[in-house]
C-alpha cells in the first residue's frame, strides 16, 4: 500500500501536524474499504481511484476522501509551491475540488494566485453536509464561485464532525430533558417547592467547577462564581465580559485586566525529582488576541445564525478558550462557565434551571482529560520548547494551526455525555434529597429557635442518620445551648417518622 492524500503530504512535506481520524492510502486491490487502524481508522483505495503524484493532486485527493482539515492545509499552502499550486487549478478551473483549494489557499495565506476570476458557474460549499456540522449563513466568494459553509472564521475555525453518537445526542435537548425530569416529582409533592431547589445546582456547579482544580470550594471563596453562574446569559460575550468573569471566579488577589502577555504552560513538578511535568503547551502570547476575537466572532455569527444546536456552540466556544488559555488563572472554571452562559443566551426565555456539568466531570475525570489530550499530547509532541530554570517556557517553533483549526468533534460527545448523566442519574436523587432537608429544616425552624448555622448542622446529621443524633454527638453537646434533652428526644422522634415518610413516597427516584 502507497500513502495518499495527508497521509502522504504529512512525509513529503515534512509537516508539524495532528493525527488523523482517517488516514489514506491505496492498496493494489479494486475494492474500497475503510478499517480501524491505530489510534483511528484508515481508508484504502481502490488501485483504480488516480490519487497522482504531485503535491497538489495529493492536495485534492485528500478533501475528496478525506474531507477539509484547516490544521494540514494551513501548513501544507506555507510548505507548496504556489506556481505549482496555479498550474494544478488552472488546468481543470471549474472544478469544484480545484475551486475549493484555491478558495482555502487565498483566505488561508491571504495572498492571491495568479487566476482569472471563475465565470458565471454554480456554487460549491466548502464542507458537506452529511458528513459535518456547518453554518446555515453562508459566505460567497464570487471569484472562485465557492460558499464557505465553516462555522468559524480564518482566525479560529474548529469543526464538528456528524458521528452517529453526535447525530443521536444532536435529536435530544437536554435542559428539556431535565426540566421533563423535575416534572415527574409532580407526582409526590408541590413543584413550586421544588423549584426552591434550582438554587441548589448553581452551589453544586460552582463547588465542583472548583474542586476539579483543587482548590478551597469554601462557599466564601465561591460567593463570587456563584454570582457570575447566576448572571450567565445576560450580557453579550465580549472581552471585558470575560475579563470580567474571570476576576470574579479566580480566588488569588492579583486579577488580570488584558488576556496574557507572556507563554504560559500547565504542568506539575515532579516532589521527588524536582522534574517539571508539562501536560501542555499554549499557544503563543502574540496568537491570544486573534484567537480570543475570533473565537468570540465565531459565537456571535453562531447566535445569529441560530442553527447549530446549542450543545455544539457550548463546546466549541468552551473548549475554544480552554485551549487558548487566555488568562494567567482560572481558565477551566470560565471554559466551564461558558457552557451555561451559552446555553441561556441560547435559551433566553427559559426558567432559571441550570445543569451542574462540572459534577458529571469531577465523577469522570480520566474521560475529561482523555478529550482535553486529544489536542495536548499532539502539541506537546510537536511543540519544540524549553523551560528555563527561572520557570519560564521558550517556544521556538509555531504552531497556531493546532489552536486555531481544532476538530472538536470528541469535545462535543463528551459534553453531551456528562450533561445526559447528570440529567438521567443524578438531578432527582440530589433534588429529592434537598428538598428532603429543606421540609426537615423548615419543620424544625418553626418548633425551635436554633441559629441557622447549628440548625443546618443539626438537620445534616438527621439525615445522614435516619432521624437519630447519636450518643457520641450527643455526649459531646452539640446543640446543648438550644435544646434541652427532652426537645432533642422529640425532635428524633418526629423526625425519624418524616424521613422515613419521605424516603417511602420518593424511593423510586432514590433507588
Amino acid at each position: 500500500m502507497i500513502d495518499a492524500g495527508y497521509t502522504y503530504l504529512r512525509e513529503s512535506l515534512k509537516l508539524k501536524v495532528p493525527p488523523l481520524a482517517l488516514e489514506l492510502k491505496q492498496g493494489a486491490e479494486s475494492d474500497e474499504r475503510t478499517l480501524n487502524y491505530g489510534f483511528g481508522r484508515v481508508k484504502i483505495l481502490s488501485k483504480r481511484v488516480k490519487i497522482g503524484t504531485t503535491n497538489s493532486e495529493h492536495i485534492a485527493t485528500a478533501i475528496k476522501h478525506q474531507g477539509i482539515n484547516l490544521s494540514y492545509l494551513y501548513p501544507i499552502f506555507e510548505a507548496i509551491d504556489a506556481a505549482e499550486l496555479t498550474e494544478y487549478i488552472l488546468q481543470q478551473p471549474a472544478s469544484e475540488t480545484g475551486r475549493c483549494i484555491w478558495y482555502l489557499y487565498e483566505w488561508l495565506t491571504e495572498q492571491k494566485l495568479e487566476i482569472p476570476d471563475v465565470k458565471p458557474i454554480k456554487y460549491v460549499k466548502l464542507l458537506r453536509d452529511q458528513y459535518y456540522y456547518t453554518s446555515s449563513v453562508c459566505v460567497r466568494d464570487k471569484r472562485t464561485a465557492v460558499d464557505n459553509n465553516l462555522i468559524g472564521n480564518k482566525d479560529f475555525c474548529p469543526v464538528i464532525r456528524k458521528t452517529a453518537v453526535i447525530k443521536e445526542w444532536a435529536t435530544k435537548d437536554m435542559m428539556e430533558l431535565a426540566r421533563e425530569e423535575l416534572r415527574t416529582l409532580g407526582r409526590f409533592c408541590d413543584i413550586d417547592l421544588i423549584s426552591r431547589s434550582v438554587n441548589y445546582l448553581y452551589t453544586k456547579e460552582t463547588k465542583s467547577s472548583t474542586e476539579i482544580e483543587n482548590e478551597d470550594s469554601a462557599e466564601h471563596k465561591t460567593i463570587k462564581f456563584f454570582r457570575a453562574l447566576k448572571a450567565c446569559g445576560l450580557y453579550p460575550l465580549s472581552k471585558n465580559r470575560l475579563i470580567n468573569v474571570q476576576n470574579q471566579i479566580i480566588q488569588t488577589p492579583v486579577k488580570d485586566d488584558d488576556y496574557r502577555d507572556h507563554n504560559n504552560y500547565v504542568g506539575e513538578k515532579n516532589n521527588r525529582s524536582g522534574v517539571e511535568y508539562v501536560h501542555y503547551v499554549c499557544p503563543r502570547f502574540e496568537h491570544v488576541e486573534s484567537l480570543m476575537n475570533g473565537l468570540l466572532k465565531m459565537h456571535e455569527a453562531l447566535l445569529i445564525d441560530n442553527t447549530l444546536p446549542a450543545m455544539m456552540h457550548a463546546a466549541v466556544v468552551s473548549f475554544g478558550l480552554v485551549y487558548t488559555h487566555p488568562f494567567t488563572d482560572g481558565n477551566g472554571r470560565v471554559h466551564r462557565y461558558l457552557i451555561h452562559d451559552i446555553l441561556k443566551a441560547r435559551n433566553p426565555n427559559q426558567d432559571d434551571l441550570i445543569i451542574p456539568v462540572s459534577a458529571s466531570i469531577l465523577q469522570d475525570m480520566k474521560s475529561y482529560d482523555r478529550v482535553l489530550e486529544t489536542l495536548s499530547k499532539p502539541v506537546i509532541d510537536n511543540c519544540d520548547f524549553e523551560l528555563t530554570n527561572s520557570g519560564e517556557i521558550i517556544i521556538h517553533n509555531d504552531i497556531h494551526y493546532f489552536y486555531r483549526y481544532p476538530d472538536l468533534t470528541y469535545h462535543v460527545e463528551f459534553l453531551y455525555k456528562m450533561m445526559s448523566a447528570w440529567v438521567t442519574k443524578d438531578l432527582l436523587p440530589e433534588i429529592v434529597l434537598l428538598y428532603m432537608f429543606d421540609t426537615v429544616r423548615d419543620m424544625l425552624n418553626e418548633m425551635y429557635d436554633i441559629p441557622n448555622k447549628e440548625l443546618g448542622l443539626l438537620v445534616n446529621i438527621l439525615m445522614e442518620n435516619d432521624g437519630v443524633i447519636g450518643k457520641k454527638k450527643k455526649k459531646r453537646g452539640l446543640f446543648s445551648n438550644y435544646l434541652s434533652d427532652e426537645e432533642i428526644a422529640n425532635i428524633e422522634h418526629i423526625t425519624s417518622d418524616l424521613i422515613s415518610n419521605m424516603k417511602e413516597t420518593f424511593k423510586e427516584v432514590l433507588n
